[in-house]
């Protein structure tokens, strides 16, 4: 049995917006997709599934036979330059970025 040398869909973080925005929803489910895509995984739209954009959801893709939901949300360490105090100052904060998730059912789970 090979072992797969690709990162596992989920370990595949796209960095997109900013700190304080999120960037459009469309935007960071091609960033992604690109990334997986990138990583050697077979990646295709699920367009018969409706997403809620209000709640961070992009879309959602099938990845070799198993759905995932591609999701944006403040995800990965950033660091902020803030100067309200008239000095520079570096701090730490969370920045958004889009990851997969699995789809999970009864039957996906008896896998």
């Amino acid at each position: 049995m090979a072992v797969d040398a690709r990162p596992d869909p989920v370990q595949i973080v796209a960095k997109v917006g900013t700190s304080f925005r999120a960037a459009d929803p469309e935007r960071a489910f091609e960033v992604w997709l690109h990334l997986a895509t990138k990583a050697g995984w077979q990646v295709s739209l699920v367009e018969s599934v409706a997403v809620d954009l209000d709640a961070g959801d992009c879309g959602v893709v099938d990845i070799e036979g198993l759905r995932y939901l591609v999701r944006q949300t403040r995800r990965v360490r950033r660091t902020l330059v803030d100067d309200v105090t008239g000095r520079p100052a570096e701090r730490p904060v969370f920045g958004f970025a889009a990851w997969a998730e699995p789809v999970l059912s009864p039957e996906s789970a008896d896998s």
